[in-house]
Formats: structure tokens, sequence, C-alpha cells
């Protein structure tokens, strides 16, 4: 397959009350359609967005199926598993996404594995659905996201799982961890994965995995950004000046992506909050939380302090892209002021 070089991780619209909302299969039809029409060429559904992950086994598939329906046929779609829920519905999840034609299946470390649980561990879990996604002919890709499995997975262990049954199937690996050198940097460097798209997802490095991906001529790091929901324009400058080489652009337009990543932080160590940018796009509130208007106020403020209007510009563009949001007015107020 021609694997995208940029992967929306997609919001996932809510609808309806505490103590669970649902899934809002409208204002997902109109998210796709405007993500799309944005230039997005690839979505990835997923369990649930920001530090959630909170879908249950059904919740997660009706995510799948709606998707599919509503989402236009150019938009490709990928699928993220989670190894906790068990190898039966993992199964049947994995012939599902079949069925509904996604792309590719992400699969990470189960939140269920110990901490010090060892590589094999790892290698045990995820080997049977590596397998079961080659036999059904479905492109695997591994994810680390040590925020929500608990353990990060290595180079090492994705060598493994490349070189056991089914391991020819594997065509990528997220990576969205908090340490560049730890984690994107050691799978550039295994010569054994060379063959495989190294897809940053810890969006404050994607400027210098972008660079060091392209040192061989031919761009080997992609990106599947939940930020990439909330910035779609901003993305696509971003992707645009690293096509033409221009490094120095490159960071200063991430710059202003990270200053509204941080905008949504909590603590350094852990990934941001997107429930609050995905509020504030009028997607809804998270499935069984709240947001505040602190921390609303606190993004539309890392927003105003940007040092460079067009930065500005194309984020206020990205965060009102539904056009009628809780912060419309907010945004279009800071686009033309």
């Amino acid at each position: 397959m021609i694997y995208p070089f940029a992967t929306v991780a997609c919001f996932d619209p809510t609808c309806g009350s505490l103590p669970r909302r649902e899934l809002d299969h409208d204002r997902l039809h109109q998210f796709l359609q405007k993500l799309n029409a944005a230039g997005a060429e690839s979505v990835l559904i997923a369990a649930s967005t920001g530090q959630g992950h909170l879908r249950t086994v059904d919740e997660l598939r009706e995510f799948f199926e709606v998707a599919a329906k509503v989402a236009p046929a150019a938009l490709q779609r990928m699928g993220l598993l989670r190894p906790e829920d068990g190898v039966e519905n993992n199964f049947k999840s994995l012939q599902l996404l079949k069925q509904l034609e996604y792309a590719v299946v992400f699969l990470r470390p189960g939140s269920n594995l110990e901490p010090a649980c060892s590589d094999q561990d790892i290698v045990q879990q995820l080997q049977p659905l590596v397998k079961r996604a080659s036999e059904l002919q479905l492109p695997v890709g591994l994810y680390s996201i040590s925020d929500v499995s608990g353990v990060p997975l290595t180079a090492q262990v994705a060598q493994q799982l490349v070189d056991g049954p089914g391991g020819d199937s594997i065509v990528a690996v997220k990576v969205t961890e908090a340490s560049y050198e730890d984690s994107t940097q050691t799978f550039l460097e295994q010569p054994e994965l060379s063959h495989l798209r190294i897809v940053q997802g810890w969006d404050p490095h994607l400027a210098r995995a972008l660079q060091d991906g392209s040192k061989n001529g031919n761009q080997r790091c992609g990106i599947t950004s939940g930020p990439m929901s909330f910035a779609i324009y901003q993305y696509q400058h971003i992707l645009a000046a690293a096509d033409r080489q221009d490094w120095m652009e490159v960071q200063l337009a991430q710059q202003a992506v990270t200053e509204m990543f941080q905008s949504m932080q909590d603590d350094p160590r852990y990934f941001a909050d997107l429930q609050r940018a995905k509020y504030i796009m009028g997607l809804g509130y998270p499935i069984c939380g709240q947001v505040s208007s602190e921390q609303v106020d606190r993004v539309l403020q890392a927003l105003r302090e940007l040092p460079r209007r067009s930065d500005r510009d194309r984020l206020c563009q990205s965060l009102d892209l539904l056009g009628d949001g809780p912060c419309h007015a907010t945004l279009q107020d800071m686009l033309h002021s």
C-alpha cells in the first residue's frame, strides 16, 4: 500500500448528557466532510481523544461503523484496537475493519500489562493480532503510547513482531512518547525497520522528526496527529514547508502548534488533553466529563499571544472549521482583528 504522509487522529463528536455521552453521528459526518474539504487524506478512528480512550467495545465498533458510513470515499480510514479488550473481541473487530474496508489497523500494547513486563510479554500479546490481520490481508501499524498503555513499544519489540508470524503485514510504527531520543530516534536508527513509515505522534517533536526522516533523500517519517483535528490548515502549511525542505518555516510554524499543545497540558509529562480543543470546535464535551471555562480561556489566550499573525489566522480558521462552535464569534474576532 502507499502509506499516507499525514493522518488526522479524528475527534469523536459527542452529544447527550452525563454520566455518559453518546457519539454524535450527524456531527461526525459534518466533521469528516470538512476535514476532507480542507485537504486531509486519512483519518484514524480510535477509542477516544485526549486522555480518554474510554469507549466500550460496542461504542468503539459503532465509531468504526459510522465513520465508514459517513466519511467521503476519498478519505482513507485507519482503526486503532486495544489488546486489553481480549483476543476474541479483537478478532471480531479485525474482521469488522476488513469488512468496512479500513486501510490499516493499529495495535498498541494493552493497558492490562504490568509496568515491569518484558519485551516478550508485549510480543506474545500482540503477535496473534498481527497474524490474524495478516490472514485478513489487513495492513498493520504498531503504536507506542505509554501514556495510555502504561508501557512503550520499543524498536526491539517492533523488530520481533516484524520477524514473526504475519510480520510482513506491518507497514508503519506510530510513536507518541514524550522523549524523542528514546522513541522516534531509535526507530529511525534501526536498519531492520527501514522499510516502515515512522509516524510521529507527539506533536512538539514533529519538526525534528520530519527533518531527520528526510536525511536519506526519501521522507521516512509521517504524522498521525490529534492536534491536526483542530489545526488542519496549520498542519497543511507545515507539511508543505517540509516538502520543500524549508526547515526554518517548519520549526516556526510547529512552535505555534506547540504553544497550543502546551495550553492543553496540565503536566508536561503527559499528552495534551485535546478534549478542550474538541469542545472549542463545537464537537461536544468529553464522554464522561466537562470542559471548564478556565480551560477554554487558557487555550484561547495562547492563541491570542502567538507572535506570528499567519499562524494565528490558520489556527483560528482550523478551530472554526465547522463555523458554529461555542467559540465561533471569538475566533472570527481574532481572525479579523
